[in-house]
């Protein structure tokens, strides 16, 4: 019995040191893995400061924002340091984000904008988006910027305006805007993803043409494809608008809005209700650090004003 006691008492021992060994291993690995994070994510962040530079020195080159610019250059691959002994890979892109549908101009001083509406649905029609699909998205966009950029107008012109706004969104499926707003603010075009009926493919057909940005702005001629361009200027087909963008490509940049009308040659188009320009002001960063275990990657959204260095106005991470 006194053998047996024992022996019990040495496997609870045994028992008890092996469970408190395989806390304390796995409790060295969470800090491990949070050190080795923390160092990754340093390093990428370190890849926006870079990101800065780089747009500043572009602006300080070229006054218009081109696809033949130094920040159209991605990084594949580049090494930048050990992280646990291994070797880490940066991989960076930075993309003009007015060169895309910016979502936020759907709505101008708290009402649907009738003519970025029409444009949107023209876009959709020309990637392929059922209009079902199209009045979702922007409802839903909609509905959370109703407060936004609201401006006071001048009361003889505020009905007629309410009254065009109102029809437009009568057309997207809202028999009217609410006061306040109904759902936060969309930051990227994934945010999409978790309104209901809108489907993951209406979203990935978007993603290389449509954007969401803090404010309203202008289509950059010198980088947005064919079919936004198409969509945004009445009376542009997409096949005009190729010929137009293979022309720009092979290196006759547009060097101000006047030329980019002259080269349309639709003699019935407003310059004025056109909103295309030649710069951008606002950029996307995607960068990835690939690990020997792991990739760490972070999207962050750069507004470079060109009067003031570029400034960082939000960005995520994730594994």
């Amino acid at each position: 019995m006194a053998v047996i006691s024992v022996l019990l008492v040495v496997a609870v021992i045994a028992v008890l040191a092996a469970a408190l060994l395989a806390r304390q291993t796995a409790a060295i690995r969470a800090v491990q893995n949070e050190q080795t994070r923390t160092q990754a994510s340093w390093l990428l962040r370190g890849d926006i400061s870079r990101a800065q530079m780089l747009l500043q020195a572009e602006a300080q080159r070229e006054p218009t924002t081109r696809l033949d610019g130094l920040w159209n250059q991605p990084v594949n691959g580049q090494p930048i340091g050990e992280i646990e002994g291994a070797p880490a890979y940066l991989f960076r892109e930075l993309t003009d984000e007015q060169g895309k549908f910016n979502l936020r101009n759907l709505v101008d001083n708290g009402q649907i904008d009738p003519d970025e509406s029409a444009s949107w649905l023209r876009l959709c029609a020309l990637l392929g988006v059922s209009p079902d699909q199209a009045n979702l998205v922007a409802r839903r966009v909609v509905l959370s910027l109703v407060e936004a950029d609201r401006r006071a107008t001048p009361d003889n012109t505020q009905q007629q305006q309410t009254d065009d706004k109102l029809q437009t969104a009568q057309q997207i499926g809202l028999s009217g805007l609410p006061v306040t707003d109904q759902g936060p603010r969309l930051r990227v075009i994934e945010d999409l993803l978790g309104t209901p009926g809108i489907h993951a493919s209406t979203v990935a057909l978007l993603r290389p043409f449509v954007t969401i940005l803090p404010q309203r702005t202008w289509i950059n001629s010198n980088t947005a494809r064919a079919e936004v361009l198409a969509a945004r200027v009445p009376g542009l087909s997409l096949d005009r608008a190729r010929a137009l963008l293979q022309v720009r490509d092979g290196g006759q940049w547009f060097i101000n809005r006047g030329d980019f009308a002259n080269r349309l040659q639709i003699p019935d188009l407003d310059e004025s209700e056109v909103l295309i320009g030649i710069t951008s002001q606002w950029f996307r960063l995607s960068s990835a650090l690939q690990m020997s275990r792991t990739t760490l990657v972070l999207q962050a959204l750069i507004h470079d004003s060109k009067a003031a260095p570029p400034q960082i106005v939000w960005f995520r991470e994730g594994v």
